[in-house]
């Protein structure tokens, strides 16, 4: 069911104001520059770093299939011993790592109750195009899959890793591979065309994303001359029957919000079970800015729902 956020922080915390001042400025500057990919980089990295991972938590790196992984392990003594978490990260395919992502990761691990989370370190754009980070958390989502036979994987990916989540889905299910329990997609790019209405809309109301951001300082990088209305580059144009439930958290403020509610219009058409939650006033991937309240509220919904408690 397609939904507002409703609840305590239907008026935007001061916090989030913050951010998305933040934000705006961060877009600007990066804007008035070109080949920004490195300093992307550092930016996205520095401001990670300091989010230390959760007590009883630890991770070490390891490889699948040569793909190198970050597993986290919950050491807390009410995990599901037989539940795992796989999550693809973001960054347009051109930014972020698990390093990055290991804190906002180990609280997502901790809210579901998972014993272990893997975070694939997939290759980035430009150095390594398409498909090359589809092939690798593809690689890994098979021998995981395989490694954990008779366990209950959940999956999970925001902005590009939300597009990679939902195109292994389409892909394991075309080659016969399991599929996961569950999928929580977080203001997921679908749709590299950058053609649905919202990206008209909205382009003067994100804070965070732009259309010609997008196209200029990651797509581009990503697929030089593919076609993009390929399902693995664009799963937006996958059939999706078949596929396991999925909880979806967007922004009402995002470019990308019509890439969410096509993907709920569409895979409810086909049969799949889909929950569309949008938050009002939020921009792209809020919930990974751990000082504001609406992430921690919409991380604990995202938690609950992995872990199957009520939402």
């Amino acid at each position: 069911m397609e939904q507002e956020q409703k609840g305590k922080y239907i008026v935007s915390s001061y916090q989030s104001h913050l951010a998305m001042l933040f934000f705006k400025q961060q877009k600007r500057m990066l804007l008035a520059h070109q080949n920004n990919t490195q300093l992307m980089r550092k930016i996205f990295e520095k401001g990670t770093q300091f989010s230390p991972l959760p007590a009883y938590f630890k991770a070490k790196k390891m490889t699948f299939a040569d793909v190198p992984t970050m597993q986290i392990e919950n050491l807390r003594p009410n995990k599901n011993s037989k539940r795992i978490l796989v999550y693809i990260h973001g960054g347009g395919f051109v930014i972020g790592s698990p390093k990055s992502y290991k804190a906002y990761v180990a609280s997502l691990c901790q809210l579901s109750q998972a014993s272990f989370a893997y975070i694939p370190d997939y290759r980035l754009a430009p150095e390594a195009r398409f498909p090359a980070a589809i092939d690798d958390v593809f690689a890994v989502w098979q021998e995981i899959s395989k490694q954990y036979q008779g366990y209950e994987i959940v999956l999970g990916g925001d902005s590009a890793g939300g597009n990679l989540a939902l195109a292994l889905c389409v892909r394991a299910r075309d080659e016969g591979v399991a599929l996961p329990e569950r999928v929580y997609l977080l203001s997921p790019w679908l749709d590299l065309t950058l053609t649905s209405p919202s990206h008209k809309k909205q382009d003067h109301r994100d804070p965070f994303l732009g259309t010609y951001f997008l196209e200029r300082d990651f797509a581009q990088h990503y697929l030089a001359d593919q076609d993009r209305k390929n399902p693995l580059i664009s799963p937006l144009f996958a059939d999706f029957t078949g596929l396991p439930p999925f909880y979806v958290q967007v922004g009402s403020k995002e470019v990308l919000l019509d890439d969410s509610r096509e993907f709920a219009r569409k895979a409810k058409l086909q049969g799949v079970d889909v929950e569309l939650d949008i938050w009002t006033g939020m921009w792209h991937a809020w919930t990974i800015v751990p000082f504001v309240p609406e992430s921690k509220t919409a991380l604990k919904k995202a938690g609950d729902w992995l872990g199957q408690r009520k939402i």
